[in-house]
C-alpha cells in the first residue's frame, strides 16, 4: 500500500475516533441535563467512555442531588473534625456530684464549693472541732468556710478556676462582729472572725474512659490563714486528686474512689510558744507530703437524693521530722447527697472513726458546690 493511502487512513481513523468522542460527551451533556448538575455526576458518566481517566473516580458534590442508585454522597457535616462538633461533657460525667464539681457548663461562671465544719453530734455548733481521728494534729475551730472564685471553661472538658477561701470561725458564739478568743491558746490569743485567705489556682477536666466517668484535679494553695502564717509558719500547698466512678448496671449503685497526693511548703520554722511545747510532746508534727486512696459508694434514689458513704481507710501523711508516711486513724462519712439543681449540690454528712465509734468522736459536717451562669 502506498505512503498516501496509509496517511489517508490515519486520518479517517483519527477523524473517526473524534466523532465518536464528541458523540459521546454530547450524549453525557444530553443526559446531565435531564439530572441534577454536579460535578461527581459528570465525571463518573464521561468516565464510562474515557476508561483511562482517573479523576472520574472522585465523588464531590457541589449541590445536593436527589440521590441515584450506586452513588455515594459526601456531607459537608462528614468533613468536619470531631472536635469541632458541638459536644456536651454532661454526655461523659452523669453523677450529680461530679457535674457540680466541674462547675457550670458557662465559658465564664462563678464557682464555690462552701462547707460547715461543726463540733461533734453531741455538740453541733461547739467552738472547737474534735480531732475525732487522733492523728498528730491540732483542733480545729468549727467554722463556715470555702471557696469563692471565677471558672473558664476553654474546652468541653476542662476548666481553668482561680479564686479565694473565705472563712468565719466560730459563727455561732460570741459578737459576730468582733474577734473570736481562741480556747485552744494558754494566753488566750484572739483570732479574725472573718478570713479572706488561701487564694488558688486549679485545673480540672471531666471526661469517661472505658464507660467509666472521670475526674482530674491539679491544685496550687497559697496559704494566707492565721492558723497556717502565725502557727504552722505554712506557705503553700500543690495537691493532685484523680476519681473515677462506675456505674453497676441499672441497679441504682454506683461507686469509684479518689486518689489524691499533696505536698506542704513551708516559709520559717515554727516559732509559737504553745506549738513548740505541742511539737516537744509529740502532739504536733508539721506535714510534708500526704497521699490517700478514699473508696466511695453511692445509691440514686432518685434524680435528687442518693445516699452516700466515703472510706478514708487508706490515707498517709510523712512529717518533717519522719523518714516514712504513717498511715492516719481510719475514719468515715456517712450522709445525703442532694442535687438541687445540675449546678447545685450538697453534702450533709457525718464523720467519725471505725475503731471507736462514739458522739464525741465525731464531726458534723455539710458541703455544698455553688455554681452561677
Amino acid at each position: 500500500m502506498s505512503n498516501w493511502n496509509i496517511r489517508n487512513l490515519v486520518v479517517l481513523a483519527t477523524a473517526g475516533l473524534l466523532l465518536q468522542s464528541h458523540a459521546a460527551v454530547a450524549q453525557v451533556v444530553a443526559r446531565t441535563k435531564t439530572q441534577e448538575k454536579s460535578t461527581s455526576t459528570m465525571f463518573a458518566k464521561s468516565a464510562k467512555n474515557y476508561k483511562g481517566w482517573t479523576l472520574a473516580q472522585m465523588n464531590v458534590r457541589t449541590k445536593s442531588p436527589s440521590p441515584t442508585e450506586g452513588s455515594n454522597t459526601l456531607k459537608i457535616d462528614d468533613l468536619r473534625k470531631a472536635d469541632e462538633k458541638e459536644k456536651d461533657v454532661d454526655n461523659e460525667i452523669t453523677d450529680a456530684r461530679l457535674r457540680a464539681q466541674l462547675g457550670s457548663k458557662s465559658k465564664w461562671s462563678f464557682k464555690s464549693s462552701l462547707a460547715y465544719s461543726g463540733g461533734s453530734v453531741e455538740r453541733p455548733f461547739d467552738a472547737v472541732r474534735p480531732n475525732y481521728r487522733a492523728s498528730a494534729d491540732i483542733e480545729s475551730m468549727t467554722s463556715l468556710s470555702g471557696d469563692l472564685g471565677l471558672n473558664f471553661r476553654f474546652t468541653d472538658k476542662d476548666n481553668i478556676g482561680i479564686g479565694t477561701g473565705l472563712t468565719i470561725v466560730d459563727p455561732f458564739h460570741g459578737d459576730i462582729s468582733k474577734p473570736v478568743v481562741d480556747p485552744r491558746n494558754e494566753n488566750a490569743d484572739t483570732i479574725a472572725r472573718y478570713q479572706f485567705s488561701t487564694p488558688f489556682l486549679n485545673w480540672t477536666r471531666g471526661y469517661r474512659v472505658w464507660d467509666t466517668q472521670m475526674v482530674s484535679s491539679l491544685t496550687y494553695s497559697h496559704a494566707t490563714d492565721s492558723d497556717s502564717l502565725k502557727l504552722s509558719k505554712t506557705f503553700g500547698t500543690v495537691g493532685f486528686s484523680q476519681t473515677v466512678l462506675k456505674n453497676f448496671g441499672t441497679s441504682g449503685w454506683n461507686g469509684g474512689a479518689t486518689v489524691s497526693i499533696s505536698k506542704y511548703f513551708y516559709s520559717s520554722e515554727v516559732d509559737d510558744p504553745g506549738m513548740l511545747k505541742r511539737m516537744a510532746a509529740g502532739v504536733y508534727k508539721r506535714s510534708d507530703v500526704g497521699s490517700g486512696l478514699f473508696p466511695f459508694l453511692q445509691y440514686q434514689f432518685n434524680d435528687k437524693y442518693s445516699f452516700r458513704t466515703i472510706f478514708g481507710y487508706f490515707q498517709f501523711m510523712k512529717y518533717e521530722t519522719e523518714d516514712q508516711p504513717i498511715q492516719i486513724e481510719p475514719y468515715q462519712s456517712v450522709g445525703l447527697g442532694i442535687s438541687i439543681t445540675r449546678d447545685i449540690y450538697i453534702y450533709p454528712n457525718v464523720q467519725f472513726t471505725p475503731k471507736d465509734i462514739r458522739a464525741d468522736r465525731t464531726n458534723v459536717a455539710l458541703s455544698t458546690n455553688i455554681n452561677l451562669f
